[in-house]
């Protein structure tokens, strides 16, 4: 059986923004792949943007897309509890080793709510499978914090995506209508420019980062 992997977005191109490229290395390695979207904005547009999620997800090889169908920037009227249970639920059907999902120092608070879910609904017990934890940078939110905070985000791990680039180039261009003009960082040109950035730190044209939160050997 293929290991499974999740990737957990407040929103749609969340997921896309933050790990395209690794996620779609993930798939050429023989991963399924699972996105998981929370919120996909008003309840009217809810088709529309269903389908441009698995229009943009499918063309980095991701055939399965969920959507939880909250609404955009009221997830904080949820009680915690009941987020964090739909996502127990997801992970003990799934069983994914790896979950990418969104760094607790972002600003839109969308993205705190769903690391503070994910965090709860991963926590170690006695026999439960052990997941890895990693939270990645979303242009436009993770990089407005501030950086003498002890919260910003501090990559640890770095993943070659050299290769994935124009795929996820290709996948964010589905959903265009969220992304903005250079310089505004939610740009094809700023998220090519943090892949520039994040690739020198090691040695490769390419690169997407991550801070991975909870890794277990057992």
């Amino acid at each position: 059986m293929r290991e499974c992997v999740l990737v957990i977005g407040a929103h749609p191109d969340d997921e896309l923004l933050g790990s395209g490229g690794t996620l779609k290395r993930l798939v050429e390695n023989g991963y399924r792949v699972i996105s998981i979207i929370i919120a996909s904005g008003r309840r009217e547009e809810a088709d529309r943007i269903h389908q441009l999620g698995k229009d943009a997800n499918k063309e980095i090889g991701i055939e399965e897309v969920i959507f939880l169908n909250h609404a955009n920037l009221e997830l904080e009227l949820i009680p915690l509890h009941q987020l964090t249970k739909e996502l127990e639920q997801l992970i003990q059907k799934y069983k994914p080793s790896k979950i990418f999902t969104h760094h607790y120092g972002d600003v839109n608070i969308d993205h705190l709510i769903t690391f503070q879910a994910v965090l709860t609904a991963t926590r170690p017990l006695p026999k439960r499978n052990p997941i890895e934890l990693i939270t990645f940078e979303t242009v436009s939110s993770s990089e407005w914090n501030v950086y003498t905070n002890d919260k910003v985000f501090k990559p640890n791990y770095f993943v070659n995506i050299t290769d994935q680039m124009d795929s996820k180039i290709a996948a964010l261009k589905h959903y265009d209508v969220e992304m903005r003009d250079f310089p505004h960082p939610r740009s094809y040109e700023g998220v090519q420019h943090l892949g520039r950035v994040r690739g020198m730190t090691i040695g490769v044209p390419y690169a997407e980062a991550f801070e991975v939160i909870r890794r277990i050997w057992q």
